[in-house]
């Protein structure tokens, strides 16, 4: 039963760091070998993102500084996102850790889900559990089912955030573009996997290299603070702050829904400001904005776990499936259950 949202700071309620800020803890010493699985679908442009800052950097040095290797499940080649396959150094039970500091699982959009069990046992094996592990798109997945990551902060696609806060809510997942925290590192998409390697380089090799890696890739320039810049998937930064907070709230409070005074309290206007933002900038009513973003929510649980139609209904803020269906079919003019017949 959902119950009624207790009084909460701003502070508790609206956690979104100004320009989507990527979340950064220093790792233990520098990665210099990196492995990445490649899965059936991966993003072949997060994974070149990726490979492009380490194949950049050896360039620039006068010694190599990176090695990478790609390894599949069975060593075959693994057809991408894009159609192109890549060929794979070795099988995933081949490879050797003496010479490993990183290992990286590729997801992309059409990434199944589901983890094969020869690969969570694979990343639960102790000698692997010394080294830093990270993710690209939604590789993170996999690290949740072996359950390595659940004491470390990490981000995963946009696309797929609300299935995983449902599946693993023990893990500290962040609306941000990537995440380093100690030995663990994961990034949001194709984008922001340059940044995160652009990232993980900055303290051993310091700003000079790292620019020299950006004027090469024609990547964004490193901000003062450090961090290099990248394409933020949070909110249109073009609306007004207090439109952007207002959205943020929605997004965070679904399943024990927000009222127009606790929002307006929040943010600190009134509710018919909010009304007024809402119809300039959005076309809409913030009571529609709001329902769209639950049923958008909803599609995506129903699409991508497999969550009850009740328990769906009900982590979306609707107080009975009823109401859920009536809504659903009004909005996709499809119920719920073709939906999830079709996934």
């Amino acid at each position: 039963m959902i119950q009624p949202p207790q009084p909460l700071s701003k502070e508790q309620l609206f956690t979104l760091d100004p320009a989507g800020a990527p979340v950064t803890n220093k790792l233990p010493g520098e990665l210099r070998n990196f492995c990445f699985l490649l899965q059936p679908n991966f993003s072949m442009m997060a994974l070149t993102s990726a490979i492009d800052a380490l194949r950049t950097a050896n360039l620039l040095s006068e010694e190599e500084l990176y090695t990478f290797r790609l390894v599949s499940l069975d060593g075959a080649a693994v057809c991408s996102d894009l159609g192109f396959s890549a060929m794979a150094d070795q099988a995933l039970e081949e490879l050797n850790f003496d010479h490993l500091d990183a290992f990286v699982v590729c997801g992309g959009l059409r990434v199944e889900l589901q983890t094969p069990p020869k690969i969570i046992r694979f990343l639960r094996q102790p000698e692997l559990r010394k080294k830093t592990l990270g993710s690209l798109w939604n590789g993170l997945f996999a690290l949740a089912h072996a359950g390595v990551i659940n004491d470390k902060k990490a981000v995963v696609h946009r696309s797929n955030r609300a299935s995983f806060r449902e599946t693993f809510a023990d893990i500290n997942l962040k609306d941000k573009a990537y995440v380093i925290d100690h030995q663990c590192f994961s990034c949001a998409g194709g984008n922001s996997a340059l940044d995160m390697m652009l990232e993980l380089m900055l303290e051993a090799r310091g700003k000079p290299f790292v620019r020299g890696i950006c004027d090469i890739l024609t990547c964004d320039r490193i901000s003062d603070t450090g961090e290099p810049a990248f394409l933020s998937d949070q909110a249109d930064t073009q609306l007004p702050k207090s439109l952007q907070d207002t959205i943020c709230l929605m997004q965070n409070n679904m399943e024990e829904m927000l009222s127009a005074e606790e929002i307006a309290s929040l943010v600190g206007i009134t509710r018919r400001q909010i009304e007024r933002q809402f119809q300039r900038y959005l076309g809409s009513t913030p009571t529609r904005y709001y329902l769209e973003l639950r049923l958008k929510r909803c599609h995506q649980l129903l699409t991508q776990t497999q969550l009850s139609m009740s328990d769906i209904s009900l982590a979306c803020g609707f107080v009975s499936y009823p109401h859920f269906s009536k809504c659903y079919r009004q909005y996709f003019e499809v119920t719920p259950s073709h939906t999830r017949r079709q996934s």
